[in-house]
């Protein structure tokens, strides 16, 4: 009895003195309590690192021992935990839950191998917009589990962030082209005023076509009440070649 508290007692202390760190692909080091900050939708069913909004989350272990690592959502701001996608080893979901732990399944981990690190896989990207105006925010814990599923070690925690603010559309080239527009948080229609006769496009987040439609001089209004609510790019283009876009949000 005595040997096998003792080989317990040796295990939890080598699993204590493991160490995590952090790092984004581009090697800056992700610490506990930095927000990252994004200013830009991720295509979360398609996610590349080319992505404008995406986290690559490159772990290191530093110790003689292999490690088992989990990421828990402490907690998120203006978001429903989905349209979004989080990939650890050996896993990728595309909801996640305030509370939970991912992985989740069988193994419950993702083994980080002593004196190594995960490849270049695992990663958080959001698609979600909210409201169009206010930041999404997800707290992220990554923390380190001994072989009985208890937490050890020193956690790493911060928070992603989507700020649709920092995403200001190019109001010089909108005036350039002549275009005034109404809002960019719409409900039914885009509504703009325009100097000169063009063609207006509307795309997904995808880069998908969903309308195109001529206007002229004077008032005009783009009808979006048959698409779903989401961010969505508007796209002007004039009869004399000038052109201007920006993200609108269609409640």
């Amino acid at each position: 009895m005595k040997k096998v508290l003792f080989l317990v007692a040796c295990l939890t202390s080598s699993l204590s003195f493991s160490q995590m760190t952090m790092k984004k692909l581009d090697g800056t080091p992700i610490n506990t309590g930095d927000i990252l900050t994004y200013s830009a939708l991720g295509n979360f069913t398609d996610a590349s690192s080319s992505d404008p909004a995406y986290l690559g989350l490159k772990i290191y272990n530093s110790s003689a021992s292999n490690i088992n690592v989990r990421m828990k959502l402490l907690s998120m701001t203006n978001a429903t935990g989905s349209n979004l996608q989080f990939c650890i080893d050996p896993i990728c979901v595309g909801t996640i839950t305030v509370g939970s732990y991912y992985p989740s399944g069988s193994p419950s981990y993702s083994v980080i191998p002593a004196n190594g690190q995960n490849g270049n896989f695992d990663h958080f990207i959001n698609g979600y917009a909210g409201n169009g105006t206010d930041p999404v925010e997800y707290v992220l814990k990554f923390y380190m589990i001994n072989t009985f599923g208890a937490e050890t070690g020193t956690p790493i925690t911060f928070t992603y962030k989507y700020d649709p603010t920092l995403s200001t559309p190019s109001f010089n080239d909108l005036k350039n082209a002549g275009i005034t527009l109404k809002a960019t948080l719409v409900d039914s229609q885009i509504e703009f005023e325009a100097t000169a006769g063009g063609k207006s496009e509307v795309f997904d987040i995808n880069g998908r076509l969903i309308s195109s439609t001529r206007y002229t001089t004077g008032y005009n209004n783009t009808n979006v009440s048959n698409i779903t609510t989401g961010v969505y790019i508007v796209s002007f283009t004039t009869d004399e070649g000038k052109k201007a876009s920006l993200k609108v949000v269609k409640k």
